[in-house]
Order: structure tokens, then sequence, then C-alpha cells
């Protein structure tokens, strides 16, 4: 009979070991996985505003009297550990991730493409880059 009293105690303390890995390993799990959805709502939101920023600068540089102007624009260097590309073109803008292509944003023009010309690309690695008008041309480039 003592035998079998030392036999459940094993087992029921091993049950309860085993009970407590599988609880730890499902908060891990559901911890990386809201980690993992924050993570990336936070850098679509990122590159959304960063989007706007872009565009209303864009508008800025467009209202602009003077024929030739130039405005440096200040631009986070990273969104969530990635690098970004911004393009500009008669299509529209859009800000892409280099790291993962399916972190990315677009937006058309407003209709200014009717009547500006735009074009230009820029890479966010040195945090500034600068919008220049000439004429009826908005050229987007590096500092």
């Amino acid at each position: 009979m003592r035998k079998v009293k030392g036999q459940i105690l094993v087992f029921e303390q091993v049950l309860i070991f085993t009970i407590g890995v599988a609880i730890l390993m499902m908060s891990i799990t559901l911890f990386l996985m809201y980690q993992n959805y924050y993570s990336s709502s936070t850098d679509q939101d990122q590159l959304t505003e960063l989007k706007e920023y872009m565009l209303s600068n864009i508008i800025k540089i467009c209202e602009k009297r003077e024929m030739n102007s130039s405005m440096v624009i200040s631009i986070p260097k990273r969104i969530g550990n990635n690098l970004y590309r911004i393009s500009l073109s008669n299509q529209g803008l859009n800000i892409t991730s280099e790291q993962n292509r399916e972190l990315n944003d677009f937006s058309t023009l407003y209709g200014l493409n009717q009547s500006y010309n735009f074009g230009g690309m820029a890479l966010s690695d040195l945090g500034e880059i600068v919008l220049y008008k000439n004429g009826n041309t908005i050229i987007l480039d590096i500092k």
C-alpha cells in the first residue's frame, strides 16, 4: 500500500509541474503574439503619420509664390528599426520599408499632379530630405 501512495504523490507533483510549464509556454506565446501585433500596428501608424507629414510639406512648397525654392525636411531615420524609401512621382507619394516590403503606405497628390510634375526618391538613413521647386516641377532628393 505504501508504494502506491508514494507513486500517487510523485504523479501529482509531475502533473502540477507539467501544468505550470504549459501555462508558462502559453503565456510566453500569447505575449509574443501581442508584441508582434502591436509592433506592426505601431510601425504602420508611424508610416501613415510620416506620409501625412510629407504630403503637408509638398502642399506647402507648391503654395510658395517663388518659382525656385527648396525646403529641408527632417524625417525619422528608422521606423520600427527599418530604413524606408520615400518615392515621389506623378502617381503619388509612396513610403516603403526596406526590410519589410509589406510595410508601405501610398497616397495620391490630391490633384496637384495636374499642375505640377513630381519626381524623386530618397532613403531615410540621413534623417533629412530636400524638396526642390523649379517652376512647376517638384523634386524629392537627399540633402
